[in-house]
């Protein structure tokens, strides 16, 4: 599960992004394009739940995330595979906020610069799923 809004210390409750809901779409995707650079060219991507908003804090606010199964990969090298995504992103300006490893396959962190969450974790059944998860946003963008 991604976490949007809860558990930062920012000191109001506006929008913690100048983003609005399409361009936070957007750098969900990148994010998502961007980390899944480091795993094998037999990845497909199978997104599930499509992008999705969900409320913070402030009911003016909302989160965007989107979410896909990491299809192609043999599940017997998914230990591997969690651990290149480690890899990437505390090599790219990500925090680990939960590094469940070894017990269950489940990694979230979060973005320094832009405060996107991402996450990836492994199924009952062996399968990876890998979400990102925009910082709380005004849906109509908001003055830097």
């Amino acid at each position: 599960m991604l976490a949007g809004c809860g558990g930062d210390d920012s000191e109001d409750d506006g929008p913690q992004s100048p983003l609005d809901e399409e361009r936070a779409e957007e750098r969900a995707e990148e994010h998502i394009t961007e980390t899944t650079s480091v795993l094998p060219d037999s990845l497909e991507l199978e997104s599930f739940g499509g992008s999705a908003n969900a409320a913070c804090e402030n009911p003016d606010l909302v989160t965007v995330s989107t979410r896909y199964w990491l299809d192609g990969l043999e599940s017997e090298d998914n230990e591997k595979h969690v651990e290149a995504l480690h890899e990437y992103w505390t090599g790219h300006g990500y925090t680990v906020v939960e590094d469940s490893r070894p017990d269950d396959r489940f990694v979230h962190v979060r973005h320094e610069e832009d405060g996107f969450s991402m996450s990836v974790t492994e199924d009952v059944d062996g399968h990876l799923s890998l979400g990102a998860s925009s910082p709380c946003i005004d849906p109509q963008g908001a003055e830097e």
